[in-house]
This record gives C-alpha cells, structure tokens and sequence, in this order.
C-alpha cells in the first residue's frame, strides 16, 4: 500500500493495515529499523509498565535503571560545577 507523507513527516496509516496490527484510536505504533527497512508493530492501549521488556531483544545489552539515573546525575553535577558562582 501507498501513503503520502505530509509537510509536517506524518503519514495516515491505511485502515486495513491498521486493523491487521490491531491498532485502535489511543494504541501506537512502534517503528523500527532493520537492515535498511523500516518495520512497523503495532502497539495496543497499554498502561507503560505493561510494556516493560517489550523492546529487550532489539537492545544491545542491559542497564540498570539504577546505572543510568547515577550517569545522569553525574553528569549534571559536573555540568553544575561547571557553572560555577557568578561574580
């Protein structure tokens, strides 16, 4: 099937494609990218928690939440520090 993108990059799904990934008015759809095609799941109307894990064999390797809010705030310190008081 054929769709035109529109000025602002958007696309209208096609309605038989919609129906077939079961994508209803608040579901979503995930794009992802695979040897230079882009694939589309369709994600139904799902509170987040229920999509943890979703996405884990498409990852390159696991990190913590914990690991990356320590990363963040390390990085905002520094960017503080960098700062420093004015004058």
């Amino acid at each position: 099937m054929y769709a035109k993108i529109t000025k602002k990059g958007q696309v209208t799904i096609p309605k038989p494609i919609r129906k077939k990934l079961k994508i209803e008015k608040d579901g979503a759809v995930l794009f992802l990218i695979e040897d230079n095609e882009i694939k589309l799941k369709g994600v139904p109307k799902v509170q987040p928690e229920q999509l943890a894990g979703s996405l884990k064999k498409y990852a390159k390797e696991y990190v913590s939440l914990k690991k990356i809010r320590k990363k963040i705030q390390g990085e905002i310190g520094e960017e503080t520090a960098g700062e420093g008081l004015p004058d």
